[in-house]
C-alpha cells in the first residue's frame, strides 16, 4: 500500500500537469471556466519544477532525474518567448515612435482628492521623463485628463478622451506628447459590446506616414481577491453559493471580453496603415483571445521584453501581465520595458517602435 501511494504522489502531479499543458487549447473550447485555470498555469509549472527538483535532490535516481529534466524542458519550451527576446535592431530608414500605456486607477481620486492632486503631478513628471511620443491611459476622468495636459503644457488638440460607458466618470485617453514630428487627427469613439467604448486616433508624421492608435480597456472580470477569500471561507463551512456566484460572474465577463477583442481584431484587420492597440486587457496572454490577436499583431513584450513582464499583482502576490501594446507586423519592435508605479496597482508598459518611412 505504501509503495502504491508513493508512485501515486510521484506520477499524478506530472501526468496532470502535462495533460493540462498539452490540452490547454482544447480545454478553452469546452468552457470559459478554464480561462481562470489558464491564468495560474505558469505558477503551477513553477511548483511542478520545484516539486521534482526537491525529489531529485533527495534521491538522485535516473528516474527522478529524467522526470525533472522532462518537466524542465517542457516548461522552457512553453515559455521561451518570455525569456528569449526576439527584439530587432532599429531600421536605418525607420520613423521612431515610443508608445506608453498605463492604467492610472483614477489617480487615487476615489479615496482622496488630495492624494489625486499629488498623484497627478507625479504622473505628469513620469510622462515627461518617459520619452514617450504617444500615451494611452486607462481609468482617468475627463477632468483629470484636462488637468494633466495643463501640467504637460499640451495643446488640447493633441488629446482624445472617452468615458467607458454613458454616465461613467472614468475613461480612456490618448495623448500626443511629442508633436514636433507627429500630429493627432481623425479622433473617434468606437463602441464595444455590450455598452463599452474604446478610443481611436490617427497619428500623422511630417513625412506623410500614418499610424492608427487604439486605446482599449477590456471589461474587467469583476472578481476581487477579497471576494475570493470570503467565498473560500464559506466553502470551508459547507456553503457553496458564494463561489458559484463568483464563477458565474467570471464566465459572463469572459464571454464579454472575447466579444470585445473580436470586434477590435476585426477593425484592425481592415486597416492598411501600421496600427497599434494598447491598453489594459484584464486577461493573461495564455487565453485564446490573445492568441487570436497574435495572428495579426505582435505582442511588443514578447518581441522586445524579457521575463514575466508583470504589470499587476493579484492579491498583492501573484504577478500577472494584463497590460499590453500590440503592433501590426509592419512595425519593428526594438525594446519594451515595464515601468514602476507609486500610485496605481498597474505598472506602465513602454515600447520603442519603428515604422518604415513611406516611399516618396
Amino acid at each position: 500500500m505504501k509503495r502504491i501511494l508513493s508512485k501515486f504522489t510521484f506520477w499524478l502531479p506530472a501526468i496532470v500537469w502535462i495533460l493540462i499543458v498539452i490540452l490547454e487549447s482544447t480545454l478553452f473550447k469546452i468552457h470559459e471556466l478554464f480561462y481562470l485555470v489558464s491564468a495560474f498555469i505558469p505558477f503551477l509549472s513553477l511548483m511542478i519544477i520545484v516539486y521534482f527538483a526537491v525529489i531529485y535532490a533527495v534521491k538522485r535516481s535516473k528516474r527522478n532525474k529524467l522526470v525533472f529534466l522532462t518537466v524542465l524542458v517542457i516548461s522552457l519550451v512553453k515559455y521561451t518567448d518570455h525569456w528569449v527576446s526576439f527584439r530587432t535592431s532599429a531600421p536605418e530608414n525607420g520613423i521612431e515612435l515610443n508608445v506608453l500605456t498605463w492604467n492610472v486607477q483614477r489617480l487615487g481620486a476615489l479615496s482622496s482628492s488630495q492624494v489625486s492632486a499629488t498623484n497627478l503631478k507625479q504622473l505628469s513628471m513620469t510622462l515627461n521623463s518617459s520619452k514617450a511620443d504617444v500615451v494611452v491611459i486607462q481609468e482617468i476622468s475627463k477632468r483629470q485628463t484636462f488637468q494633466l495636459i495643463d501640467y504637460l503644457i499640451m495643446d488640447s488638440k493633441n488629446m482624445q478622451w472617452s468615458n467607458y460607458y454613458p454616465g461613467s466618470k472614468g475613461g480612456l485617453a490618448i495623448l500626443l506628447l511629442e508633436d514636433n514630428d507627429w500630429s493627432l487627427s481623425n479622433k473617434q469613439i468606437t463602441d464595444l459590446p455590450p455598452s463599452w467604448k474604446c478610443v481611436y486616433s490617427e497619428l500623422k508624421h511630417r513625412t506623410g506616414q500614418k499610424v492608427n492608435v487604439f486605446g482599449v480597456h477590456i471589461a474587467p472580470p469583476k472578481v476581487t481577491d477579497f471576494e475570493v477569500r470570503k467565498a473560500t471561507k464559506k466553502v470551508l463551512l459547507g456553503k457553496r453559493s458564494g463561489i458559484k456566484n463568483i464563477l458565474r460572474r467570471y464566465v459572463r465577463q469572459a464571454k464579454i471580453q472575447t466579444k470585445q477583442v473580436d470586434k477590435i481584431n476585426n477593425l484592425v484587420s481592415k486597416f492598411n496603415d501600421p496600427t497599434i492597440v494598447a491598453g489594459d486587457f484584464n486577461t493573461t496572454c495564455q487565453l485564446p483571445l490573445h492568441r487570436e490577436l497574435r495572428e495579426n499583431l505582435n505582442d511588443t513584450w514578447l518581441k522586445g521584453g524579457f521575463g514575466i513582464g508583470a504589470t499587476r499583482y493579484w492579491a498583492g502576490v501573484f504577478p500577472f501581465r494584463i497590460d499590453y501594446i500590440y503592433a501590426t507586423k509592419n512595425i519593428e519592435i526594438t525594446t519594451t520595458n515595464i515601468g514602476k508605479s507609486e500610485f496605481s496597482d498597474h505598472n506602465p508598459v513602454i515600447s520603442k517602435l519603428f515604422i518604415k518611412e513611406p516611399k516618396l
